[in-house]
């Protein structure tokens, strides 16, 4: 494996990075890194005292790293990838993902909000509010969170109310007119009470121009306002009340795809070429807009000296409306409709220790419901056999879900220590689901006409598992951690939300992880590292029939690979912080379709959105001025090899290996109260894909076609931005 470049040059760089300047850092004096301190497993920890591979991004280094949302975490954190296909998110870590959408099925990754799971992944995609970190455990976990956390689980988590006023505004200004505004403020509101209010506001023209007048006006564009608000109460001297309430409006005339081949019946009405990723032709007035939002009301009570009771009670909700150019010219062909809805309750009970002796313990229940709705309109202008025609497909389906856990862990010396956990979670879901049409109109969802019913589909299903986790550490002193665990995770089961198939079983994935964490140089280097292999077993794998996706249990996987990360304080002004990955994520078992062809043995093919190399690396470098004022130099390179987007691992649906360069310099005054900042991402112009996909629906009719396989469709992701931002704290 070392035989690849790009393995060859991150090993290396993390290697440097891990091991230079130790004789400079032995004279560095009273430097330190910060510590973070991250609730991963459900109690604080310093992050270099949890055994489990975490990366951990505070509020102020998004704000380093422009970070405004999930899809950049990806650069900062080895082993995680994202892609966008329209207006759906997808997160893969380690290779575990869904290519599936619909709210039929659930996502493989577990986001959670100021300790909320959200049921839906694009309930977890706007942008980052007022954040004191991100964390992204990466792995199974099964135990402490359940279901749908097979890949991991990245958790929000806000900033909560202080007992000093405090607050900030910063305003940002720059290409496509990006501007955006965000603030909050907060402190003690009276005896015991304090609170704080955030609020962000986000506009732009979008990334993409749109050659076709007859269409919107941008396109890949934004409109966002955020609010929340957090209120903390102390209840006596034992016991906290924090309620959040929180809300997103997005709107936007939606994405771009870009044909990537002539298999598209499109090629036969003379679409017009597309010369630059940069550039597209949408003849409709296209449009993705979005609500979501919730109460939290988290109460932590120390019930004694030595136990604390936390309740953590929610409601949110998602509503979207969705409607695009799935053929990606100027040419009637297809058109795509969706509208979801989804209401969530979630209670969760936790009794923790604290203080014991030489052991620890942690026991909880968890209860969800949830009522979801969807329905798709596919509209087909110049459908071979049927003209216009707009196929109709709703779906109404609720989840219900409860659980028991716990975990203990036990000092069995002053340098080992065992710990166990296990899980046992019970669920019940429901659908009703149609496939009909409505012939003689092709907008989908806003076709009018008698619905010609096909078939329908009412079904109920049940699912229940059993994921323990075990593990045991070694700290051989204070400045090192060694850690062993084998744990298991499961995604549940569901349904195709496009046509009437029957419902699909869970995929159980089992893994086995050894890492080290460790402080050097009398703490001024951290360097954390992981080896994992996964078992992965009735693998959720999507492909396209018929124009629709379909999901089966079709396949078995192995996943393994190794991830390093270090952060370092150089000097007085300088840090570096690195990290990488290697991920070896091939299909054992695989026999599937492909077009018109049969019986396709896919094994070996790599898994969806799993580089088999993520390197980053990125300096800060504070260079001091006489006025006693700073001047703040970040730089960052981030790289990611090529990446399949099918499981057919078609060089056309896929990326091809790629690098980001990113600069920012800031101008910091004395006292910190505010700065002032240039910055620029992607300063290559890059140009590459979020997503790549074929649609069957696109190439009916073209005889080109003569494999069935689809026309290829890509998404671009951002080129070149650079912009200015002025920010003042107090």
């Amino acid at each position: 494996m070392f035989n690849h470049p790009a393995l060859f040059a991150t090993v290396a760089v993390v290697s440097l990075v891990a091991g230079s300047s130790s004789s400079a850092l032995a004279q560095s004096g009273n430097l330190e890194l910060e510590e973070i301190v991250v609730t991963a497993l459900k109690r604080s920890q310093s992050l270099q005292d949890v055994p489990a591979a975490i990366t951990a991004i505070t509020g102020e280094m998004l704000d380093d790293l422009a970070v405004d949302d999930i899809q950049d975490l990806y650069v900062q954190t080895p082993g995680l990838a994202f892609s966008r296909a329209g207006g759906e998110g997808q997160v893969y870590i380690r290779g575990v993902g869904s290519s599936a959408f619909g709210v039929t099925n659930d996502p493989s990754s577990a986001i959670n909000q100021d300790g909320v799971y959200l049921t839906l992944a694009n309930m977890g995609l706007t942008q980052f509010l007022d954040v004191d970190r991100i964390e992204v455990l990466r792995g199974p976990q099964g135990t402490l969170y359940g279901r749908n956390a097979t890949a991991g689980a990245i958790n929000i988590i806000s900033r909560a109310p202080t007992e000093e006023a405090e607050g900030y505004a910063k305003a940002s200004y720059g290409n496509w007119n990006r501007r955006q505004l965000e603030g909050a403020v907060g402190g003690s509101i009276g005896d015991g009470v304090r609170a704080r209010i955030a609020a962000k506001y986000l506009n732009d023209d979008g990334y993409t121009k749109d050659l076709e007048p007859g269409g919107s006006d941008d396109i890949d564009d934004q409109e966002l306002g955020a609010f929340r608000a957090t209120f903390e109460f102390d209840l006596g001297d034992s016991a906290t009340l924090k309620l959040i309430g929180d809300w997103s409006d997005f709107k936007s005339n939606n994405r771009t795809a870009k044909p990537l081949d002539d298999l598209s019946f499109a090629v036969l009405l003379n679409a017009a070429p597309q010369d630059g990723i940069d550039v597209t032709r949408n003849n409709l007035d296209t449009f993705f807009d979005w609500e979501t939002g919730g109460i939290t009301a988290d109460l932590q009570w120390d019930l004694s000296d030595t136990v604390t009771l936390t309740s953590i009670s929610a409601f949110r909700t998602y509503e979207s409306d969705f409607f695009f150019n799935t053929d990606g010219t100027e040419q009637e062909v297809t058109r795509s409709t969706f509208v979801y809805e989804t209401d969530q309750y979630s209670q969760e009970l936790r009794l923790a220790s604290n203080g014991l002796d030489g052991w620890s313990w942690l026991i909880g229940g968890y209860f969800l419901d949830e009522d979801k709705s969807g329905a798709l309109g596919l509209g087909r202008a110049t459908h071979p056999s049927l003209g216009q025609v707009s196929f109709i497909i709703p779906n109404d389906d609720t989840a219900e879900s409860i659980a028991a856990f716990g975990q203990i862990t036990y000092d069995v010396s002053d340098a080992i220590t065992l710990s166990v956990g296990a899980r046992y979670s019970d669920e019940k879901k429901t659908d009703e689901s149609s496939v009909g049409a409505i012939f003689g109109d092709f907008r989908g969802l806003a076709a009018v006409g008698n619905v010609v019913q096909f078939n329908s589909r009412s079904d109920e299903a049940s699912y229940n598992e059993f994921t323990p986790r075990f593990g045991l550490e070694y700290r051989p002193d204070e400045d090192s951690l060694f850690y062993a665990t084998i744990s298991k995770g499961f995604k549940s089961g569901g349904w195709n939300a496009f046509d009437n198939s029957p419902s699909f079983e869970p995929e159980t994935l089992w893994s086995y992880e050894i890492g080290s964490k460790s402080e050097l140089a009398d703490g001024l280097v951290r360097f954390n590292t992981s080896a994992f292999y996964y078992d992965y077993k009735n693998l959720q794998v999507s492909a396209f029939r018929n124009g629709l996706t379909i999901t089966t249990n079709a396949a078995e996987a192995t996943v393994w690979g190794l991830e390093a990360e270090v952060n370092m304080r150089a000097s007085e002004q300088l840090s570096i912080n690195g990290s990488a990955a290697y991920l070896d994520a091939t299909y054992d078992e695989f026999i599937s379709t492909f077009g018109n062809a049969t019986g396709v043995d896919l094994s070996g093919n790599r898994l969806n959105n799993a580089p088999k190399v993520s390197l980053n690396v990125n300096a800060t470098y504070e260079v001091p001025l006489s006025s006693g004022a700073r001047v703040d130099i970040f730089g960052q390179l981030s790289y990611q090899s090529r990446v399949f987007h099918t499981q057919n691992n078609e060089d056309l649906i896929g990326q091809d290996g790629f690098a980001l360069l990113d600069v920012r310099i800031a101008y910091v005054a004395e006292d910190e109260s505010w700065e002032f900042a240039i910055f620029g991402k992607n300063l290559t112009d890059e140009e590459y894909f979020q997503n790549t996909v074929r649609f069957t629906s696109l190439s009916q009719g073209n005889p080109a076609d003569v494999n069935n396989i689809g026309a290829g469709l890509g998404y671009p992701g951002e080129g070149l931005s650079y912009g200015v931002q002025a920010s003042y704290r107090f």
